[in-house]
């Protein structure tokens, strides 16, 4: 892609550098104005040649001759560069990064999800609930219309090229996630990107367990067999069906009950029992403290910063909870 974009740069350098010397030769040596001079070498390159203006000395004629013989060619290879870039979407691909994505700015802590499918739109739609800026990769113009549509940002490109990553500001993202139902794709995604961002969170779907241990030597950090889950969640539904609607409903952030994992960042330690004589509402289901796990810690836990909360409650409990923790 690079390659094919240097060359149009080449290209439209030589016609400019060819439309000024028809300009400037034809208004000193025919004595017309600017317009005029350039309109007449436009005229030429363009092959259109109304007769309108001519050369009337020696010297313009030269110039014109000049200009059709070498302008012509220059003109053609442009035209057909260009049809050539604009079949393979080289300048839309570009195009489309710059005007959806809204420059550079924005792409800080985003969360890039690559292929538009049904698992991406459920992705992508609680990423948005839960606050998050998503860009979204995609290979096909109607789904980068599609996801447009739907309020996403969308970048035509391949998820086997390095630029495609660049453009979408993986080196600044927050996190990753791959979608595509080619595992090839998605080991090749991987590669890619941690040849560019190391840091970033790659979170993969996978439905062979043959290419898991694949995705993690690559360098994702989470692999999903989501045939697993969902395996697990519909069997669920008929014996504990209570138990899978909660566990559907917690799963999502719009509606009903959802978890928070938030990290206490307090300057000392605080007993439970403070943050709820302080108000907190939600269910505090577990704490991760580095490799350790304590699971419905009682009132008289003592929590220490850098101590990760996992809290379930209503999302309007969750949001007023996550305020109180802050202000510890």
């Amino acid at each position: 892609m690079e390659r094919t974009l240097r060359t149009l740069w080449i290209v439209v350098g030589v016609l400019l550098l060819l439309v000024a010397v028809g300009t400037v030769s034809f208004h000193l040596l025919e004595g017309l104005d600017f317009f005029d001079s350039l309109y007449l070498t436009v005229t030429i390159l363009s092959t259109v040649g109304f007769g309108d203006i001519v050369p009337e000395t020696a010297l313009g004629k030269v110039i014109y001759m000049g200009l059709v013989l070498t302008g012509v060619g220059v003109f053609g290879y442009a035209v057909s560069s260009i049809a050539s870039i604009m079949a393979e979407r080289s300048i839309f691909k570009l195009a489309r990064g710059f005007f959806f994505l809204g420059g550079e700015g924005r792409l800080r802590n985003h969360v890039i999800v690559v292929g538009w499918n049904e698992l991406s739109k459920a992705v992508c739609s609680e990423l948005k609930v839960n606050g998050y800026n998503v860009v979204l990769v995609v290979e096909r113009d109607e789904d980068a219309r599609d996801a447009s549509k739907a309020g996403y940002d969308a970048l035509v490109g391949s998820p086997l090229e390095e630029a495609t990553y660049r453009h979408v500001g993986v080196e600044n993202a927050r996190a990753v996630v791959l979608t595509e139902d080619d595992p090839s794709k998605n080991l090749m995604a991987i590669l890619r990107i941690r040849e560019i961002n190391r840091r970033a969170r790659i979170v993969v779907a996978c439905g062979d367990d043959l290419m898991k241990s694949l995705f993690y030597r690559a360098g994702a950090d989470r692999v999903v067999n989501l045939a697993e889950v969902s395996g697990r969640i519909l069997a669920s539904f008929v014996f504990e069906p209570l138990v899978a609607e909660l566990i559907e409903d917690l799963s999502e952030a719009e509606t009903g009950l959802d978890a928070e994992q938030v990290v206490f960042q307090a300057g000392r330690s605080v007993a439970l029992r403070e943050l709820k004589e302080r108000g907190l509402k939600s269910v505090v289901f577990a704490v991760a403290r580095g490799s350790e796990r304590y699971y419905y810690p009682s009132d008289s836990f003592e929590l220490k910063p850098g101590d990760v909360l996992i809290l379930m409650g209503l999302r309007e409990d969750l949001d007023r909870d996550v305020a109180i923790l802050s202000r510890v």
